[in-house]
């Protein structure tokens, strides 16, 4: 009976803990934005070129063009577009971490964890989307990240509390994320191009949009046929 009533207990705690986010949801790095912030709008630079210091190997390694834009605003004592570029990192850590979750899917714990990483990290710019957008979008993201943590299921313990995944559903959600983070988070200077400026297209399509893939899915496409279309003349001239 005793071993009964624990094992009850250790999988109604389990299902509990999977459904929230507790400190393993927080970012440090996107914590330190807030006192990036407080220090740049009381006019301390030096401070504040302390604080992204200490996430210098996490800028260089996954934000390395935000990086340079908030070093290049430090220097000229822009404290807004030093804030604007830094925020640009932290909607890039959280693309960074759905990524990952959605390549994780099917390992519950390293994707929940990873989910709680990204919300964590959206806790800190969740303010600004209410200011550019409204406090409805930003419930519609929390809402976003709810639905995909329920997507992830439940493994359970031994079958028992097990819930079905939905890996179609936790893609959806976490496209929405992105989809409305994306253009409310650009680079200084590139609002209108997004995160790269015309300097770095290829004809006229910005690298990284569907456009450029779909351009080189095309010039695939002709190589191909022109080399069908040179081995049938070329078979033809053998016959």
């Amino acid at each position: 009976m005793l071993p009964l009533l624990l094992l009850s207990l250790f999988v109604s705690t389990s299902t509990v803990s999977a459904y929230s986010y507790g400190d393993p949801g927080k970012e440090a790095f996107a914590e330190a934005y807030k006192q990036f912030e407080e220090q740049l709008d009381a006019k301390d630079y030096a401070l504040a070129k302390e604080t992204l210091a200490a996430y210098d190997k996490e800028f260089k390694l996954y934000f390395p063009e935000a990086k340079a834009k908030i070093d290049t605003a430090l220097e000229q004592e822009d404290a807004e577009a030093a804030k604007q570029a830094y925020r640009v990192a932290l909607r890039q850590n959280i693309e960074r971490r759905l990524h990952f979750a959605e390549e994780q899917f099917e390992d519950f714990g390293q994707a929940k964890l990873l989910l709680a990483k990204a919300r964590g990290t959206y806790d800190v710019l969740a303010p600004y989307v209410k200011e550019s957008k409204d406090a409805q979008t930003s419930d519609d993201v929390y809402t976003a990240f709810d639905e995909s943590l329920k997507a992830l299921g439940n493994p359970g313990l031994f079958g028992v509390g097990k819930k079905a995944s939905d890996e179609e559903s936790f893609k959806e959600n976490i496209t929405m994320i992105e989809d409305t983070l994306t253009p409310l988070f650009v680079l200084p200077g590139e609002e209108k191009t997004g995160v790269f400026t015309e300097e770095d297209s290829f004809l006229g399509q910005t690298f990284g949009t569907d456009a450029i893939w779909k351009l080189i899915a095309l010039g695939l496409v002709i190589v191909l046929i022109v080399i069908v279309v040179i081995g049938q003349w070329k078979k033809k001239r053998r016959s």
